[in-house]
């Protein structure tokens, strides 16, 4: 019997099988027990200590008892909601729902008139957010770009402000230090209406990081600490590279940054329980030919399948990693590496999904590409969104009607549901090519290069008023006096 069943729910891709994801936690388990991490902060260490951890306060071991882990796991939600600047709960962090955002930080930028790689710039930032906020699959917006011209100290706070000004998505931010996190903390309780407000109803998530192997710097345990505190949901996500910080062996470095985004769980709960925490690492690949972190290969969408896994086997929130290529530019190598990897965490249940459309190995931001990845997003949903099995989609009695050598294109039937049964892109060609070329002949490249100009250079907008954008500014002037810079 079919109860209300209406769809295939593919979406819940396994990876592993529940015996191969207890292997991987107990192994886990082993290496906080027996090796332990290092943590460069003496709060932290004292909270640890006090918790039921063993701690070299010299050496800064920290050795964490199982019982810790379980506990940890236990009390962090297993559901977390972040609303939109303006309020509107927009993200619901629980299994198999999916959303696809940018990333933070990269260092150059393809222009999108000259296709020069250059340093990023701040009007680069901007037209990401008018990019982004014109995609209607990506769901929030990181800055995507390291803006060269701006003090580096302020970064944070600046293209903030940028992304609150020209999209009217959640925010993913990262935060040099503990106090430029307070100050986007101050930033976004000012829109919120309070700090328990944003507490409450948070519009900011922090992406926050280990550094491998098993280490913790002071300014990350800060951070997260700092997180705990005022409730901003936030990310322990290890970057271990297999081969270089983490063992060449896939299942060995699920293990090592499972390890270390287990510690910070750990102590991020001791100091809050029940604060919102998303768990969850971002692999890569060393290659050895270049030495370069791969980001585009088979091994990516594999591993993050595997964390998802073993989010679900926690159940808790977690985070993913997709639509991201190694090719330097929007071609063939970028569209294969972007839509594997974008349905590998459609398909196995990525929560928060970052860094879609990285291009160059992790370093380069393209506007064009934001585009592209958004058209595959849109793929990857309708392959997820399967096929119905109701009575009307089963259409036995327009079957009937119809009958034989008729023509269904004039039925209604045919005009209420084709729209939600067929993927209809907006960049990819479906004509002949007599029509094709009749219409100025563009290709793909073409076409993304003439939306993403006709959406940066659109009149000027702002989703914030001028009284916010002042107090804005002077949070950002009063972290740049502590910091003895100007702005």
């Amino acid at each position: 019997m079919y109860v209300n069943q209406t769809g295939n729910f593919t979406h819940d891709f396994k990876m592993c099988s529940y015996e191969q994801l207890t292997r991987l936690h107990n192994a886990s388990l082993e290496v906080l027990e027996r090796t332990g991490v290092k943590i460069y902060e003496e709060t932290a260490l004292k909270i640890l200590a006090e918790g039921g951890a063993y701690v070299d306060f010299d050496s800064k071991v920290v050795k964490i008892p199982a019982g810790m882990v379980k506990a940890a796991i236990q009390s962090a939600p297993s559901r977390i909601v972040i609303a939109n600047p303006q309020g509107k709960r927009s993200l619901f962090l629980e299994r198999n729902n999916v959303y696809f955002g940018t990333g933070t930080d990269l260092p150059t930028h393809m222009d999108p008139y000259t296709k020069e790689v250059r340093p990023t710039m701040l009007k680069d930032v901007e037209n990401i957010a008018k990019v982004v906020d014109k995609a209607d699959n990506f769901a929030y917006v990181s800055n995507q770009g390291l803006a060269q011209d701006i003090p580096q100290h302020l970064h944070d706070m600046i293209t903030l402000k940028t992304m609150r000004t020209y999209c009217s998505k959640p925010n993913l931010c990262t935060a040099t230090d503990k106090g430029n996190l307070m100050a986007l903390i101050d930033m976004c309780a000012e829109m919120a209406g309070g700090y328990e407000e944003l507490k409450r109803n948070p519009t900011l998530m922090l992406y926050n990081e280990p550094v491998s192997p098993l280490m913790n710097s002071e300014e990350a345990i800060q951070k997260l600490m700092l997180c705990a505190e005022y409730g901003i949901p936030t990310t322990y996500a290890s970057g271990g590279v297999s081969g270089g910080t983490s063992p060449v062996t896939l299942s060995g470095s699920i293990v090592c940054s499972n390890a270390e985004c287990l510690a910070g769980l750990v102590l991020h709960q001791l100091v809050k329980k029940g604060a919102p925490f998303i768990y969850g690492y971002i692999f890569g690949a060393m290659d050895m030919m270049t030495t370069m972190n791969v980001y585009g290969g088979p091994e990516l969408g594999m591993v993050h399948a595997v964390m998802a896994d073993l989010a679900k086997y926690y159940d808790l929130p977690v985070y993913g990693t997709s639509g991201c290529t190694d090719a330097l530019e929007v071609d063939a190598q970028a569209g294969t590496e972007a839509m594997y990897s974008i349905m590998c965490a459609a398909l196995s249940g990525e929560n928060l999904v970052h860094d879609n459309a990285y291009t160059g190995v992790g370093a380069i931001g393209n506007l064009s590409m934001i585009l592209l990845v958004d058209e595959q997003i849109s793929f990857a949903k309708r392959f997820v969104q399967g096929i119905n099995y109701d009575e009307d989609s089963l259409a036995i009695d327009l079957i009937d009607k119809v009958g034989y050598g008729g023509a269904y294109v004039s039925q209604k039937h045919t005009a209420k549901n084709f729209r939600n049964e067929v993927f209809y892109p907006k960049f990819f060609n479906r004509k002949q090519y007599l029509a094709w070329e009749s219409e100025g002949g563009l290709t793909l490249n073409e076409k993304l290069d003439n939306a993403v100009k006709s959406m940066i250079e659109e009149d000027e907008y702002s989703y914030i008023d001028e009284r916010t954008a002042k107090v804005f500014d002077e949070i950002i002037k009063d972290r740049a006096k502590e910091l003895a810079i100007e702005y």
